[in-house]
């Protein structure tokens, strides 16, 4: 063991070195480490330099997160008016009620700022009496542990400057000092009930980064959206080394772009009335599952009021439930219209030459096929009789429609239902519009078609082609927009009529009207004339062309098919046109399984309203520009966006809402030519075609520019000839419907 241990002791004591060579060797060995442990460092700071990253962490906005405070800057809205500036929806800021319970959330003062124990009771009693909320509620909510501060649900959000001052002040009142009140942006519609489902709600949505803004959610709101809601704006802050704002330090990053104005066509006024005589109508006098009533203008298509029962109040959202109905029934859902489509009927065998009112025909039971069509006179007990076909009109007569249907042939008919465009939605610029459903391919349908069953509408639909009735034979869109403006260039784009076609002559229109009349005047046969009370819809000082319709409600197939049996299954609707001789307004009425009926009713809500409407016919401005408007010189822009196999009603509806024309070509799924260059400005109420994927029959051109029948000619390899002066289209010598592969040559004659 002693040798060995001196073995050892040589071995480590063999290269032993003097003191001052280790303090070398060490020196030495520190410069190697420091020289590597720079090279380290100078490494990672390059890849830091290079990358801005480190262990996957953004270094830059890490600092930011630090040193900078981002802050978004809401744009402001854009306020929806009626047509002569009255607002109808607008921003406004809502505030968020919450309690402060920290108890050791004190001033510098040691002054108390939360709320006392001792204070809950009140502060329920507060919140009940201002909010509504149950006082259990709120004691719960105060009583919340480990938390600093508690807020109220769905009652504590939303409420407005007038709420919110009057809980401060009986805070105050009570010495109660830890309520408070966040801020956000909200919609304010002070209006009340005014075409509530129709201009729909803006609410607040959560953002990405945190932040709120408001967002169309249904109506207006949300066709519109893109156009109201403008373009957020961000400010960067610096901050001090606590993380408090540096005042004076933002940077604007983006600034904010506030969204566009839309001035409606609706007439605040007429809205009103409108409002006021439908709850009488709903409510009181019939009762029903659903109602909807619509005003236009017949010479614009212009939307003037519109509202449907039931119905909610957007700012106190009173009527809004889980089991309310969201769908607008002005032009979602579709329904038989029953005899207002004999409107239509008339008006086609008129222009098809195969209406003779003084020729005779008897009532009774008309067989065709396997079917039997009778009158609701018969089917009500009365004996068949003998009746002109002018007299069947204003007896609402099944029987002589079809007789009339029948002489133009079930083609003919349906040329003319395409015409008028029944199947196809009106795409006036709403979202998720209905089609309706077009006859099925079968005699006894498309026969009962000529009197409203078989064929399913939408108001929309009825009312465009009203106007075809209403206006000289020229059928017009309806259209909710009377203008844009744009507060950021101030610039607008301001609505102007558009054509969608002539489906029958001028005179088979005045015609019509004139039968109509007849409808509420005849004493023997007139079915809105009451024995008692004379015209049922009257104004005094002018003549009113009308008709009304009782029609059955189709079963779903799964519940077998067929119609519904009880006697107050039916959808009841009216139309009228005033003054019948030139008409200025078409109003149309449907109420669906009412309760209480009686053809009486409709004077409730049609007549006093068509009699405002005549009233205040010279201030609604109908054929003019928005007075609010009448002064801005610059048009805004639009950029045609690229639209190619893009789905074509969609892109009209698109269009529409920037006020521009389209003309869809076909009935194909894509878009495959447009007659604008994708990208270049287009005009306001300029008419563009849309060439689709299936396009094979000659479309009505009434009313088309001669540039769009230039382009049409290039498309199809069709030599167009153009006779007369002006810049539209009036009249073509081929007809709708006819086979473009057999279409050599069109004579068009143009005009005003």
């Amino acid at each position: 063991m002693p040798g060995k241990k001196k073995q050892f002791l040589r071995y480590v004591l063999k290269n032993r070195a003097i003191p001052s060579q280790n303090r070398r060797r060490v020196g030495q060995s520190l410069i190697l480490l420091s020289v590597f442990i720079f090279f380290i460092f100078l490494i990672n700071f390059a890849i830091i330099i290079g990358t801005d990253r480190k262990f996957g962490v953004n270094l830059s906005e890490a600092a930011k997160r630090v040193y900078q405070q981002e802050v978004t800057v809401q744009a402001k809205r854009g306020t929806i008016y009626d047509r002569t500036g009255y607002p109808i929806a607008q921003d406004s800021t809502t505030y968020t009620v919450y309690a402060i319970i920290d108890k050791e959330y004190l001033s510098a003062q040691k002054e108390i700022l939360y709320v006392e124990e001792s204070q809950f009771d009140k502060v329920a009693d507060i919140f009940h009496e201002f909010l509504g909320m149950e006082k259990d509620y709120v004691l719960n909510q105060l009583r919340m542990p480990n938390v600093n501060q508690t807020y109220f649900g769905v009652r504590g959000k939303n409420i407005t400057y007038g709420t919110m001052s009057a809980i401060s002040e009986a805070a105050k009142a009570a010495n109660i000092k830890g309520i408070s009140f966040s801020t956000s942006p909200g919609r304010l519609y002070t209006n009340g009930i005014f075409a509530s489902h129709f201009i729909g709600l803006a609410q607040l949505k959560d953002n990405d980064d945190g932040s709120q803004s408001l967002h169309g959610n249904t109506g207006v709101e949300a066709a519109l959206n893109s156009i109201l809601s403008g373009q957020d704006g961000k400010i960067i802050y610096e901050k001090d080394s606590y993380g408090r704002i540096i005042p004076g330090t933002e940077t604007i990053q983006t600034e904010p772009v506030d969204g566009k104005d839309v001035y409606t066509t609706l007439s605040a006024d007429l809205q009103r009335s409108l409002e006021n005589n439908m709850e009488v109508f709903y409510s009181q006098k019939t009762k029903g599952v659903y109602a909807n009533a619509t005003l236009i203008s017949a010479k614009t298509g212009e939307i003037l009021a519109t509202t449907q029962r039931p119905t909610f109040d957007p700012d106190t959202k009173e009527g809004i439930n889980k089991e309310m109905d969201w769908q607008a029934t002005l032009y979602q859902g579709h329904f038989e219209p029953g005899s207002t489509m004999k409107v239509m009927t008339l008006a086609a065998a008129i222009d098809n030459k195969t209406f003779n009112p003084n020729e005779y025909y008897t009532n009774n039971t008309y067989q065709l096929a396997d079917a039997k069509i009778n009158d609701w006179t018969v089917n009500a007990g009365r004996d068949p009789e003998t009746l002109t076909f002018a007299n069947g009109f204003a007896l609402s007569s099944n029987v002589g429609m079809t007789m009339l249907e029948q002489r133009m042939g079930d083609a003919k008919w349906l040329s003319y239902l395409s015409k008028f465009r029944f199947g196809y939605p009106t795409r006036f610029g709403m979202n998720s519009e209905t089609g309706g459903i077009f006859p099925a391919d079968n005699i006894v349908t498309i026969a009962m078609s000529s009197f409203g069953q078989g064929i399913s509408v939408t108001n929309t639909q009825m009312l465009r082609s009203f106007t075809a009735i209403g206006n000289h034979g020229v059928m017009l869109q309806p259209k909710f927009i009377s203008g844009i403006y744009d507060a950021n260039t101030e610039s607008a784009r301001v609505s102007q009529p558009e054509i969608m076609g002539k489906p029958v002559s001028a005179d088979a229109a005045d015609q019509t009207l004139n039968y109509m009349v007849t409808v509420g005047t005849d004493p023997r046969y007139g079915t809105l004339y009451s024995k008692d009370s004379g015209p049922v819809i009257q104004v005094d000082g002018y003549n009113v062309a009308v008709k009304s319709g009782t029609a059955e409600i189709a079963k779903a197939p799964e519940d077998g098919g067929g119609y519904m049996e009880g006697a107050n299954d039916t959808i009841n609707s009216v139309v009228a046109m005033i003054p019948a001789e030139d008409p200025e307004f078409i109003m149309y009425v449907t109420v669906q399984q009412p309760q209480e009926w009686s053809f009486l009713a409709w004077q409730d809500i049609v007549n006093p309203v068509l009699k405002e409407a005549m009233v205040l016919k010279d201030s609604l401005n109908l054929t003019g520009v928005s007075p609010v408007l009448a002064n801005v010189t610059a048009e805004t822009e639009y950029k045609l966006p690229n639209i190619m196999d893009e789905n074509p009603g969609l892109i009209a509806d698109e269009l529409r809402r920037n006020l521009v024309q389209p003309v869809i070509l076909g009935n194909g799924s894509k878009i495959k030519k447009v007659s604008r260059e994708i990208g270049s400005n287009v005009r306001a109420n300029q008419q563009i075609l849309l060439l689709t994927d299936s396009f094979e029959e000659v479309p009505d051109m009434y009313g088309w520019t001669k540039s769009n029948l230039e382009k049409f000619a290039d498309w199809t390899n069709i030599e167009i000839e153009m006779d007369g002066d002006g810049n539209k289209v009036v009249d073509q010598s081929i007809a709708m419907g006819t086979s473009l592969k057999e279409t050599k040559k069109i004579t068009i004659t143009l005009g005003e």
